[in-house]
């Protein structure tokens, strides 16, 4: 399972939209861990996703874990992916998906 060690509330957060966008292919790779650079990518496309849908749902005032604004993870959420990425091998990965997001 992907752990997140400096904020463990990032769990919760992508638990909420793993399971709000049915998207099993994120619940398996949360599950097993990123095994190979297809998991990379598909993860940290999710993560984009995640993070459109944190802006959206704020701007809609969309509760989610208790709170209609998230926006203040994101930065958690970006340490954590990042770090997470770097530990996996596959921080590439994570710097193109950003790039394709500008």
């Amino acid at each position: 399972m992907i752990q997140f060690k400096r904020y463990p509330h990032i769990a919760d957060l992508l638990e909420y939209y793993i399971e709000s966008k049915k998207r099993n292919d994120i619940s398996e790779i949360y599950r097993n861990g990123i095994k190979n650079e297809t998991d990379a990518e598909v993860f940290c496309k999710f993560i984009w996703d995640v993070v459109e849908s944190i802006h959206s749902d704020s701007e809609l005032e969309i509760l989610v874990l208790g709170n209609t604004d998230n926006t203040d993870m994101l930065p958690d959420l970006a340490y954590e992916i990042t770090n997470q990425m770097k530990q996996t091998g596959y921080y590439s990965i994570w710097e193109a998906t950003l790039d394709q997001q500008e």
